[in-house]
């Protein structure tokens, strides 16, 4: 008897130790995202993305920057990031393949309109931290 009570302990013990090691190496997998500016190739459009927001940002005559701070959805990729929010009822995705070595090839704003309408920009991307 008291051999299947150690052995049940043991168990339990194992498979406590087990969770935290997953839960401790999959929050780590998720690190937050850094700081990063982009821009589209002739600067259309230029934003700043960090965690959950996106700053669109606005030139003014007087040479102020105007920005518009929107909340997106994120999807982690395997090296980076896809991030989908709504503006001006037009849908944006921005893609960044790899957030260790940004491509403007592969690194792309993609802009659909209600009617479906597509553009897609090359993004030019810097760590800004």
């Amino acid at each position: 008897m008291r051999v299947l009570e150690r052995d049940t302990l043991q168990l339990f013990l194992g498979s406590i130790v087990t969770l935290v090691a997953v839960a401790f190496f999959q929050g780590n997998a998720h690190a937050a995202i850094k700081k990063i500016d982009c821009q589209t190739a002739f600067g259309e459009k230029t934003f700043t993305i960090q965690e959950s927001t996106i700053a669109f940002h606005k030139e003014q005559e007087s040479g102020r920057s105007i920005s518009s701070i929107l909340e997106a959805q994120t999807q982690r990729t395997h090296k980076g990031f896809k991030k989908v929010l709504y503006v001006n009822g037009n849908k944006h995705l921005i893609n960044i393949q790899n957030i260790e070595k940004f491509d403007n090839s592969e690194d792309y704003l993609a802009v659909t309109s209600p009617r479906g309408h597509k553009m897609t920009y090359p993004l030019s991307c810097s760590s800004a931290e």
